[in-house]
């Protein structure tokens, strides 16, 4: 089943899109909770495009990913003169998303001053860009996201009580990839489908064997890694047959997540090494075989080879 753009079959997934339905037409501030790589802003995506803000801007802040310095202008925005350098007005995103909706991801990284300043805007709905003593009307519906337990983050003292019970009005918890295993299939062959295209080539086909293996790895980086490993499956594959066990990351047989998995680009990286090396040893370290074989330029795979250090045999 397709709904929103999301692909679910998992009773743990279609109970997170009944909530979709039920929210979306409502004001309700979402607190939406997921490890890293559930899909929290498809999600977010959803509940405004289902809602009458639709048309509407839904701007995504990746809190994480802005340097503290320069998080309160992007929110904010400024005034002309409000500090050395603003030469000019700048509006920040919470103003620009005036009418729709904003999804802030990584909340639990705002720092303490934020925090209060975005606490203010909640309650008084309303916000002053820096430099500015006017607040401006604001008329938003709020969804942030975390990927820790803000409530652990309550107690040690790291986020704000009053603000995390503004934020945690509606939470929608989101399984893992681990908990929803009947939607892995489904996930791949779209996956699997959308590279094919992007890369001109035929649809990648699987073993049972390989599926199987898939079916019960722990997916640490959840969709965001079965993606990647998609889009590898695709670009290094070799159209004489299909893609088995052998052909599998060594991370794909881990069953429970520890704590010493990789990060999934790091996993990525060691499943495409690893695939280039078997390749090249089923071929006698012939390049231009092994270009072949996997589909891909004699050039491309030499970089490959410098990039990974396989410039000799084992």
């Amino acid at each position: 089943m397709r709904r929103f753009g999301i692909i679910v079959k998992s009773p743990k997934m279609e109970r997170v899109l009944r909530l979709v339905d039920a929210i979306s037409k409502t004001p309700t501030t979402v607190l939406l909770i997921g490890e890293t790589g559930t899909g929290k802003e498809l999600i977010a995506q959803a509940i405004h495009k289902t809602s009458n803000r639709a048309d509407k801007p839904f701007v995504a802040i990746n809190c994480g990913a802005i340097p503290h310095d320069l998080m309160e202008r992007e929110l904010f925005g400024n005034v002309k003169g409000a500090f050395t350098g603003a030469y000019q007005k700048a509006i920040g995103k919470l103003e620009y998303a005036n009418g729709g909706t904003v999804f802030l991801d990584e909340i639990s990284t705002l720092t303490p001053q934020l925090q209060v300043k975005l606490l203010r805007v909640i309650q008084e709905k309303s916000v002053e860009p820096i430099g500015s003593l006017i607040p401006i009307e604001l008329d938003v519906r709020f969804i942030a996201a975390a990927n820790v337990n803000l409530y652990e983050e309550v107690k040690k003292g790291n986020f704000r009580e009053d603000l995390y019970y503004r934020l945690n009005v509606l939470p929608i918890e989101l399984p893992p990839l681990r908990e929803r295993t009947e939607d892995i299939p489904l996930l791949l062959q779209h996956f699997i489908e959308e590279y094919a295209h992007k890369y001109n080539k035929k649809i990648v086909s699987i073993t049972d064997e390989a599926m199987n293996v898939l079916m019960t790895h722990s997916w640490p980086g959840n969709i965001r890694e079965l993606q990647n490993l998609s889009e590898v499956l695709v670009v290094l594959w070799n159209e004489n047959r299909k893609i088995d066990v052998n052909d599998l990351p060594k991370s794909c047989f881990q069953k429970a997540p520890t704590a010493d998995y990789l990060d999934y680009n790091d996993a990525m990286r060691s499943f495409e090494k690893e695939f280039i090396r078997n390749i090249l040893s089923e071929t006698g370290w012939n390049k231009t075989e092994a270009a072949k074989k996997m589909g891909i330029h004699r050039n491309t795979l030499l970089l490959k080879m410098k990039e990974f250090e396989l410039n000799s045999r084992p």
